[in-house]
């Protein structure tokens, strides 16, 4: 029997990671860091051909740049566009270069108005030269990159037959992959990507990946390296460049990740043909991302607030799939922000092919704030965590559904020297609406939005009706003794500990 155990466990093994495989392989739809993403299209205002040919660095830099906030411009699409006209007309002789020259020439520009924008991290993975870069978890790092909120381009180049070293280079900017907004464990097996001589398609792409133990099986090759099927002699990836914060998103610090998801019911008989609302916070926003859970690849027009970028408005176009009576929509709107903060939305209705008068959603406006914990470095394993919430939202006019026309949901991201276990909840909106049923949990990972909605660890619960007033109405969160901070310490020890540094006993 132990014999015939040994034999099935590298069965069930396999069995185990094919499953892991074709959880990944069957998303819905792909996974993209932005929805529109930039994406610059080589030409005017630069030189004629064929120095225009050869820009492609620049557009690639201008591309992460904008992703980032900086630029001029009521689009990411138009920042995007100002910023490679800054390029050119700096690079007005020199049409051959690498994404990571010209980002840091412009950030280092008078063209960089947006000094205290924490992107300022410039690095390449991988090398220069003309040769593959080596390494068989290229497509996973990429998809990381980006998943941890940084920027990336990439630097490709041709394998010749017959020679030892392949030739030319292009840049393009990776916005995504066909595996879900989890971390990667596993290599994606697509790459989607803005590239500035092409918009087969549309202004993304998607690019299959070779295997890598089987470099370019279309053509000719250069050994080892990520090959993918960018054309019939498929190029290699040779280093991408990466354009980061100087706070890591994810690690729970200053710069904040903040997710707000808002549910609404499609409640008038003729289908509606489009979506529209204003989400923001309030301060400037370093890079966002805003979906529906209503049909695949669709792409909302999005303007951004001027001078400042501190709000988006979406237009969804879904004439091609009308919602119809009674069917609920949800709206999740991801920002990265430079401290901690909240998302609000306002103006939330459908519009319909027929005159009929639009219903708005009672806007929404909450924030979470957790107390400073006061020498929070000194203490061992500090880290930080997500407040989960949920709502929802009456209209005592309504009465079918309980009155409930919406439903919401957030995380709120506390940093490593913020308290896990002391919040106050502030919610404000529109006046003749209710909060009711505010559940709050806790996690110490990051929740998207499947997870999100199916988050139920509640720890405090509030049954009573919050008005929804413009001033907010503000609720304590006190789970003190319920959670270890740091790791198996609560938040008293946490206390006693730092009075300890601030005064040491006698007996030491």
């Amino acid at each position: 029997m132990i014999k015939l155990i040994d034999r099935c466990r590298p069965f069930r093994t396999a069995v185990l990671l094919l499953l892991v495989w074709l959880i990944f392989i069957s998303a819905k739809c792909p996974w993209m860091k932005m929805n529109p993403a930039p994406d610059v299209d080589k030409g005017p205002p630069a030189p004629a051909p064929p120095a225009v040919d050869n820009s492609c660095w620049m557009a690639t830099a201008s591309n992460m740049l904008a992703g980032a906030g900086y630029g001029n411009g009521t689009t990411v699409q138009q920042r995007a566009a100002d910023i490679y006209a800054d390029m050119v007309a700096n690079y007005t002789k020199i049409y051959t270069g690498w994404p990571d020259a010209a980002l840091q020439w412009w950030l280092g520009s008078t063209n960089n108005t947006w000094t205290t924008n924490p992107y300022t991290v410039v690095t390449v993975l991988g090398h220069k030269a003309m040769d593959p870069w080596n390494d068989s978890n290229i497509p996973k790092t990429i998809g990381n990159e980006l998943r941890r909120c940084y920027f990336v381009g990439l630097c490709f180049s041709w394998p010749i037959a017959g020679t030892i070293v392949g030739s030319g280079g292009h840049a393009t900017t990776a916005w995504g992959d066909n595996f879900s907004k989890a971390k990667l464990i596993i290599n994606p097996t697509q790459i989607r990507m803005a590239d500035s001589d092409r918009d087969t398609g549309g202004d993304i792409q998607a690019y299959t990946y070779d295997a890598y133990n089987n470099p370019n099986p279309g053509g000719p090759n250069e050994g080892n390296g990520c090959y993918f099927d960018f054309s019939t002699s498929h190029p290699y990836i040779r280093c991408i460049c990466t354009l980061g914060a100087t706070d890591d998103p994810s690690d729970n610090k200053q710069t904040q990740i903040v997710i707000g998801s808002y549910r609404i019911h499609q409640g008038k008989k003729t289908a509606a043909t489009d979506l529209h609302y204003k989400v923001g916070t309030d301060t400037r926003i370093l890079s966002y991302k805003t979906d529906i859970d209503w049909g695949d690849n669709l792409t909302p027009a999005i303007s951004e607030s001027q001078p400042q970028r501190t709000s988006i408005t979406a237009d969804w176009d879904l004439s091609s799939k009308p919602v119809p009576f009674c069917n609920w929509i949800t709206i999740t709107t991801e920002f990265v922000l430079p401290g901690w903060n909240a998302i609000n939305y306002d103006d939330v209705h459908f519009t319909y092919p027929e005159r009929i008068e639009a219903t708005p959603f009672p806007s929404v406006r909450w924030e979470v704030k957790s107390p400073l914990i006061e020498k929070a470095h000194a203490i061992t394993d500090v880290t930080g965590g997500y407040v989960i919430g949920a709502f929802e939202i009456v209209n005592p006019a309504v009465t079918e559904n309980n009155g409930i026309v919406g439903e919401y949901r957030f995380v709120h991201q506390y940093s490593y020297d913020q308290s896990p276990e002391q919040h106050d909840f502030l919610i404000a909106g529109q006046r003749g609406f209710y909060a009711t049923n505010l559940r709050f949990g806790h996690s110490y990972g990051l929740l998207q939005k499947a997870d999100l909605w199916r988050f139920d660890k509640w720890m405090t619960r509030i049954a009573d009706r919050i008005p929804l007033e413009e001033k907010r109405a503000e609720l304590k969160i006190n789970w003190q003794g319920k959670l270890p901070y740091p790791k198996g310490m609560d938040i008293r020890d946490v206390m006693k500990f730092i009075k300890e540094i601030k005064q040491p006993s006698k007996k030491r």
